[in-house]
């Protein structure tokens, strides 16, 4: 006998039962498969844009001051450092103080660049028209050449101190229209570098690197080599590169959620293919086929539904990642260019599918097995009590077990966070294995309460759904599986939303900020950049100077016992790292309230060598009226310096525009300067008191900015990362929303079939019914009910497991914002009843349309 031959004909018999079985498969490799393609798209895309926006290299290094460059010697070293493929200097001959020679003041800012590949990737050299200048040529901006109506090809003489001569020279190209480049004269780098008496230096070195791994190692070495050297790491082009990377694990999460819903699907299936074949069977096993042999059938069918579901899943993704570009890029903010197809994954993809399916087929096709042949043929849906030790006692028992040790290590042990993951897992854990009974109670409860409103009709529809409990397993395990989804999500993602934004603006007190960006100690810019930032009309400013690094020198030795931090060994007494940072407190009121514990916060009182200190400071035995000696850290460890004393004369709770800042204290800036030689400013922070002037405002700050002397600070946007924080989460509950519909689709489809095969054993019930004197309208009420019911147990069941998880993943992340979900509850709540009315619907017209006579004739 073939067996394969039969079971071919057992399978294609049931057509509409095969049609659902494939779809849900390949509905599940459709989203495996739309999540790679898109991943690997936005990435790529991403990575051009990045390209475009930033330039294709890894590193800047060297001075913002005419005071040092890079000699040969130095790009030679940098050059031979493990990690570094390929470099090419830059040259600003007039940087710093030399940007205040009379000559060149009014003119565009000189850089020279070499005519190579990796220096065409800097985004000054942005070319619109015409070629790489050589000797005696240079590229201007359009702008400026539209202003002293020149054109390609024109000559113009130019000043090149410190000679004081000037030089013809030709206008090869024009720069893109862009802010950044309205101030920037691009000429070739060894003709400037001769003509302003540079030869052999440059200014900045350019590095593309052999892969990221070997950055921070290469910034050791050149920072152990040179100091005071400034080191442009591109940390804003990561971050945008991070936030697409941190999809990839939740997209990844989410398509692994879609699997195993199809694995749901096809174990009902085929549970449902063995309870409608089970005579068949239990014939074939008394004619002789050994068990093994029925075994293999079911795996076979199980692989059939696997391939095909799996191709027809990998043509719907391709298709459909080629038609949801549009929506892709409007959900991302940004242009894909192009959709690419990774063939290696989505066939790694076809596999897993087919693989699942398989697996799936082996739980069914045991079970079918051992079916006693004799049994078979009275064989009936099991009740409760005939569910294993698994179902019936497990699953209680875990379930109280998790709640208690979670109300136990909450109120009492205040054990780590990791126990909340746990429980959390047993308790969904033990929901998953308990379904048969918990599907079971929750049915009979629903139709008890249901039955004042729908009479006998509601008893009877919970006795047919709990009848066919074999076959409602799995699909209230799937609805289940999306609402934990669903409501575990989207706890997660408010939580961090909201804690997030709350870090950003306790991060950024005001709308910007201007930061120093210096990887030294004591990062710090000019102060014309502060004196240029308030000229500007609309700008509401404070000044923060940059902070001393440095050290303690007379700590109290009995407060540091219960210290955790570092300690540092000066002259045999323990020290504590301190920040010693200018302050204006008049500035600072005008904004922020400043909650003082002691003392004053006079700026008269800091002038006078005073400083006022945070409450943390207080835990060292510093009190009001105390004198604090601090020195630099490298001279204090170098025991070049003593430092200097500041009396104490205020304690506040914290300094409002620099929340981050513990152990600071906070004195006058001309004591910094006087003492520590500091006259730099390391952040400017500013509202635009009148919106109006808001865009006007802006470029005047970004065309500061581009100024070589400021290449080293940093504009810190309030509402962009806002709005970024906003994006970013918007596109996570976009793609959660996807899966959890597409979850729940499965649902649908998986109840239909049910729904379906069931109604079909019942039809002469239905036929007995109609010929009793029932109208169509009944019957049809009858399955929906079944429908309503099965699916709003399986809601229900979902939204509580997902509750109760959703809290023990935030308890375990050590979450600070909790909240309850009330609108995504209520969504839930309403969509779980409309789900079994969508599967309910076909299946019920159609039982409520059969022959009837045809019906009751039939044995």
């Amino acid at each position: 006998m073939n067996i394969m031959k039969l079971d071919w004909k057992f399978f294609v018999s049931k057509k509409s039962r095969a049609f659902f079985s494939i779809l849900g498969v390949a509905l599940s490799v459709m989203l495996l498969v739309i999540s790679q393609i898109l991943i690997l798209t936005v990435e790529r895309s991403n990575e051009y844009t990045l390209r475009e926006k930033y330039g294709n290299y890894d590193m800047l290094v060297g001075y913002q001051t005419d005071k040092h460059n890079l000699t040969e010697d130095d790009i030679t070293f940098i050059n031979q450092i493990p990690g570094v493929k390929n470099s090419t200097p830059l040259l600003y001959p007039y940087i710093g103080e030399k940007m205040k020679i009379p000559e060149i003041t009014a003119l565009p800012m000189y850089v020279g660049f070499k005519n190579d590949q990796l220096a065409k990737e800097h985004p000054f050299l942005n070319i619109d028209k015409g070629t790489f200048p050589k000797g005696n040529e240079v590229i201007l901006p359009i702008r400026y050449l539209k202003s002293n109506h020149l054109e390609i090809g024109s000559e113009i003489e130019l000043p090149f101190p410190p000679r004081n001569n000037k030089q013809k020279v030709v206008i090869s190209g024009t720069l893109k229209q862009n802010e950044k480049l309205e101030n920037i004269a691009v000429f070739d780098y060894d003709w400037l570098s001769k003509v302003t008496s540079n030869k052999g230096k440059a200014t900045v070195l350019m590095l593309k690197l052999e892969d990221e791994a070997s950055k921070e190692k290469i910034n050791q070495i050149i920072k152990s080599k040179y100091p005071d050297i400034f080191i442009d790491n591109r940390t804003k082009m990561e971050k945008e590169r991070e936030n697409i990377g941190g999809l990839k694990p939740f997209v990844h999460t989410i398509s692994i959620s879609a699997l195993a819903g199809s694995f749901l699907i096809v174990v009902s299936t085929l549970q449902m293919a063995i309870l409608e074949r089970k005579r068949e069977l239990a014939t074939l096993r008394l004619i002789g086929i050994k068990r093994y042999q029925l075994t293999l059938m079911i795996v076979f069918e199980s692989m059939v539904i696997g391939f095909i579901g799996a191709t027809v899943g990998v043509l719907l993704g391709i298709v459909l990642s080629f038609l949801s570009q549009r929506v892709v890029e409007q959900l991302m903010g940004f242009s894909l260019v192009g959709i690419v197809i990774p063939w290696k994954s989505l066939f790694l993809c076809a596999v897993s599918g087919i693989v699942i399916t398989v697996l799936a087929g082996i739980i069914p096709g045991y079970l079918a097995s051992k079916l006693p042949p004799i049994v078979a043929y009275k064989q009936s849906e099991p009740s409760l009590d005939k569910y294993s030790f698994l179902v019936r006692w497990l699953s209680p028992i875990l379930l109280i077990a998790s709640i208690v040790v979670s109300i136990f290590n909450y109120l009492y042990t205040k054990g780590p966070e990791w126990i909340y993951l746990l429980t959390g897992l047993c308790f969904l854990f033990s929901m998953f294995i308990g379904i048969p009974v918990i599907l079971y109670l929750t049915v009979k409860f629903i139709s008890f309460i249901s039955k004042p409103f729908l009479g006998s009709d509601a008893l009877l529809a919970g006795r047919n759904a709990l009848r066919q409990m074999r076959k409602n397993i799995q699909i209230a395990g799937i609805l289940m599986l999306a609402f934990v989804i669903g409501l575990t999500g989207y706890l997660l993602f408010s939580s961090i939303a909201i804690q997030a934004e709350k870090d950003i603006k306790t991060r950024y007190p005001m709308d910007y900020k201007l930061q120093a960006t210096d990887s030294s100690l004591e990062p710090g810019f000019s102060k014309s950049l502060e004196e240029q930032i308030k000229q500007i009309e609309g700008v509401s400013s404070i000044s923060i100077p940059t902070a001393l690094f440095g050290l303690t020198l007379n700590l109290d030795q009995n407060y540091i016992k219960n210290w955790n931090g570092q300690l540092f060994n000066i002259n045999g007494k323990k020290q504590i790292h301190i920040s010693l940072r200018a302050i204006n407190i008049n500035e600072v009121t005008k904004f922020h309230s400043i909650k003082v514990l002691e003392g004053t916060i006079d700026q008269g009182a800091l002038r006078n060598d005073g400083v006022i200190i945070t409450k943390n400071l207080k835990k060292f035995g510093f009190q009001l009226g105390d004198y604090i000696q601090i020195g630099r850290y490298n001279e204090v460890i170098k025991g070049e310096n003593s430092g200097h004393r500041f009396k104490i004369v205020g304690i506040i709770d914290k300094m409002p525009v620099l929340p981050s800042d513990e152990y600071t204290a906070y004195t006058d800036r001309e004591n910094l300067k006087k003492y520590f030689k500091i006259n730099t400013i390391e952040q400017i922070q500013y509202n635009i008191s009148n919106p109006s002037l808001s865009s006007v405002i802006q470029k005047k700050i970004d065309k500061l900015l581009n100024n070589p002397n400021f290449s080293n600070v940093i504009l810190y946007d309030r509402q962009k990362e806002l709005l970024t924080l906003h994006r970013q989460v918007q596109q996570r509950l976009f793609i959660l929303l996807a899966a959890v519909i597409l979850t729940i689709f499965l649902g649908i489809i998986g109840l239909m079939n049910n729904i379906a095969s069931s109604l079909r054993e019942r039809s002469r019930e239905f036929a007995v019914l109609r010929a009793l004197g029932s109208r169509p309208n009944q019957v049809v009420r009858l399955a929906l009910l079944e429908g309503v019911i099965i699916s709003l147990a399986g809601g229900l069941i979902g939204i509580i497991s997902g509750l109760v998880f959703g809290y023990h993943v935030l308890a375990g992340l050590e979450a600070k914002e909790y909240l309850f979900p009330w609108l995504i509850v209520l969504i839930e709540l309403i969509i779980s009843p409309l789900i079994g009315l969508a599967a309910a619907f076909i299946p019920s017209i159609w039982i409520s349309r059969m022959n009837l006579i045809k019906t009751l004739y039939q044995e």
